[in-house]
């Protein structure tokens, strides 16, 4: 076994090996330069970069890190190595997507040793033009990117810290991202014509409040007929390249059982019904674990699917449009239209805590405010009458007591 190479045990108890060549002494400095490398899972792997890395130092092609002119992307992709084993699939992709529609076109080309915090200000006014609601992300993003090469000592300093971020001054709109009683009824009547597999899944979105990605994942296993409950276990996610997979909830309060009216099982019985027709059709047999909502091969249905399906009924019929996400609004507005707790909303929807509940539907109907001052006007009122009556009956001055 080559000397240079050594085994150890990680935290975890796992065996690795790594290996330190030494490259010679720094001229300015008067330090040693040399190459670590570790976290190999065989002595096979440790060794060939063993010999691929002297092979440059015999050749003179080695230069160190800290001597290296690196651009902003080449930062970013060492960056990135690390990145990836801290967060999950979708995260990862949706943060490359920012780096490569965003943050790399202004500052990819940039050498970082010579990067600004002009040149950062003025990249940052770039991202807050093109995406005044999200360009917070990119620019902590980007800020993390150079954090990072602070801490392997090739950046002195991060300049991205001292941007002023821009703010945006916009009245704030009135929320209308929900539909009213009347409107979801009209809804659901135009869908369930339209077609009856969307009016399957918008009746689903709207009297439970489930959110997308859990409706899309759902299987037939997930239905219970006799109990008339909906198990919410998974969501479908995007992933690297756009691959759709089954993921855990948003959170774990996301895991939930929901019961449901007996008129929307009545239509997933149906829906089931024909489902199982039209795989018969195709030669093929409907099984617990299939889709709710396949694709036509059976497999994931994508979560930009639904969009398209809700802007197709709201055309044809000239309904006002919301987005999908709305239709979980339009469950919680009318869960308090209906009188249900705070509390028991948030169960129902698979909020972590209530503080976002409340956060998000504070748009309770103008008729449940106004219902609510009445009830209230109601009962001071009952109450006046009920102390005027007690005082004429027994003949007793309200005021007496106060002297």
């Amino acid at each position: 076994m080559n000397n240079d190479i050594k085994e150890y045990t990680t935290p975890s108890g796992e065996k690795r090996y790594k290996f330190l060549i030494y490259v010679g002494k720094d001229e300015t400095t008067g330090q040693t330069i040399q190459i670590k490398k570790q976290g190999f899972k065989t002595q096979e792997q440790a060794l060939e970069s063993y010999f691929k890395y002297q092979l440059k130092v015999v050749k003179g092609e080695y230069v160190p890190l800290s001597k290296r002119r690196l651009h902003f992307e080449d930062l970013y992709k060492m960056w990135l190595k690390v990145y990836k084993n801290t967060v999950k699939e979708s995260t990862y992709a949706t943060t490359v997507r920012y780096f490569d529609d965003h943050i790399l076109k202004e500052l990819g080309n940039e050498y970082i040793d010579k990067l600004t915090v002009l040149k950062c200000q003025q990249a940052v006014n770039v991202w807050f033009n093109d995406a005044p609601h999200t360009y917070k992300r990119f620019l902590r993003y980007a800020s993390n990117v150079l954090n990072y090469g602070v801490d392997i000592e090739v950046l002195k300093k991060n300049p991205m810290s001292k941007v002023i971020r821009p703010k945006l001054n916009e009245k704030q709109k009135p929320f209308t991202d929900f539909y009213s009683k009347e409107e979801l009824n009209e809804f659901l009547k135009d869908a369930k014509e339209y077609n009856f597999r969307y009016f399957m899944f918008f009746r689903l979105l709207a009297y439970s409040g489930m959110r997308k990605g859990e409706c899309l994942a759902l299987k037939w296993s997930d239905i219970d007929f006799e109990k008339q409950t909906i198990s919410i276990n998974k969501t479908v996610t995007t992933g690297v390249d756009n691959r759709l997979y089954l993921s855990n909830g948003k959170t774990k309060n996301s895991v939930r059982v929901l019961d449901m009216d007996s008129e929307t099982m009545n239509y997933l019985s149906q829906w089931n019904s024909k489902q199982k027709n039209n795989l018969i059709q195709l030669g093929t047999i409907l099984n617990q674990y299939n889709f709710i909502f396949p694709t036509i091969n059976s497999g994931i249905t994508s979560v930009s699917k639904p969009d398209q399906w809700n802007r197709a009924i709201c055309k044809k019929y000239g309904l006002r449009r919301i987005k999908i996400h709305g239709f979980r609004h339009t469950h919680a507005s009318l869960l308090f239209e209906a009188g249900v707790s705070m509390k028991d909303v948030k169960e129902r929807l698979g909020h972590s805590d209530i503080t976002t509940t409340m956060n998000i539907y504070t748009h309770v109907t103008k008729n449940k405010k106004k219902e609510t001052a009445l009830n209230f006007a109601r009962y001071m009122s009952d109450s006046a009458s009920y102390q005027t009556s007690y005082s004429e009956r027994e003949n007793i001055n309200p005021l007496a007591s106060r002297r």
